[in-house]
C-alpha cells in the first residue's frame, strides 16, 4: 500500500471534549485498523502544525470566518505533509477497506446519487472531505492548498455560512477543482463509490440515527466499509 497508514480526526476541544458518541466511532477505525498509527489533533496540535510547517499560511488560516474553515483547510495539510487517512468522527468503520484502496494514491468519498451538485450549468456527483486519502506531496492535495489559501477566500459572506464554507474550503470547492483536472490527472484520484462508503443518503442516515432500520436500510449496507452519519455539527454552532 502506498498510503501511509496513518488515521487522522480532528476534534479541537475548542468548544467542548469529545462527545462520547464520537468517541465510540473513532474506536472503530482503531479497531478495523490495529496496524495503523492513530491521531487526533487538537487546537494546539493543529496550529503548531501550520506554523511549523505552512507558516505561509498562517495569516489566512487564522483569519477564516469560522471555525470549520479551518478544520477543513488543516486536514489538506495534514494529508499533504504526512498522507494516511482523514475521517470525520461522525463515520463508523464497518470493516478495513484496505483491498479497495490498495494501489490507490489519492481518495474521496462519493456521496449517494441523490446528492448532486450543480454549477456552471451542469450536475455532477456530491463527493465530500469527510473522509479522504493521501500519499504526501500528492499534486491534487497541492492544488486544494492553493485553492483555499489565497487571499480572496476571504471576501466570501460569512453570513452565509452554508454556502460561505462549502465554496471556499469545502466539498464544493474539491468538486469544482476536480472537474478542472485534465482526464489523466483525474487517474490518480479515484473517488470511491458511495456503497463502500457512504451507503446512506442524508434521509437514511438521519433514520438510521433515530433508530430506524428496514430493509431498505439493511440493503444500502449490504457492500459498505463505513458509514457517514451526516450529523453535521458544524451547521449548528455559529463560530
Amino acid at each position: 500500500m502506498q498510503i501511509p497508514k496513518i488515521i487522522h480526526q480532528i476534534w479541537s476541544g475548542v468548544d467542548e471534549p469529545l462527545p462520547s458518541y464520537f468517541k465510540e466511532l473513532g474506536e472503530t477505525w482503531k479497531r478495523d485498523y490495529p496496524t495503523w498509527e492513530y491521531i487526533i489533533w487538537d487546537n494546539t496540535m493543529m496550529n503548531d502544525f501550520v506554523k511549523k510547517y505552512y507558516p505561509q499560511h498562517w495569516d489566512i488560516y487564522i483569519k477564516y470566518p469560522y471555525n470549520v474553515q479551518r478544520w477543513d483547510a488543516i486536514r489538506y495539510l495534514i494529508l499533504d505533509k504526512l498522507g494516511g487517512m482523514y475521517v470525520d468522527f461522525d463515520y463508523e468503520s464497518i470493516e478495513p477497506m484496505n483491498k479497495i484502496i490498495d494501489d490507490k494514491v489519492c481518495c474521496f468519498a462519493l456521496e449517494s446519487p441523490k446528492h448532486r451538485f450543480h454549477f456552471n450549468g451542469k450536475t455532477v456527483a456530491m463527493f465530500n472531505n469527510a473522509l479522504m486519502l493521501s500519499i504526501p506531496n500528492h499534486p491534487f492535495m497541492k492544488k486544494i492548498i492553493d485553492a483555499v489559501f489565497l487571499p480572496d477566500i476571504l471576501d466570501c459572506n460569512p453570513k452565509d455560512k452554508n454556502k460561505c464554507v462549502l465554496l471556499t474550503t469545502g466539498p464544493w470547492k474539491l468538486i469544482m477543482l476536480h472537474d478542472e483536472l485534465d482526464p489523466k490527472e483525474k487517474e490518480k484520484i479515484y473517488l470511491i463509490p458511495a456503497k463502500y462508503v457512504t451507503p446512506f443518503n442524508l434521509d437514511q442516515a438521519i433514520a438510521f440515527r433515530s433508530g430506524i432500520m428496514n430493509q431498505e436500510l439493511e440493503d444500502c449496507l449490504e457492500e459498505a466499509y463505513a458509514v457517514h452519519y451526516f450529523f453535521s455539527n458544524w451547521r449548528k454552532d455559529n463560530k
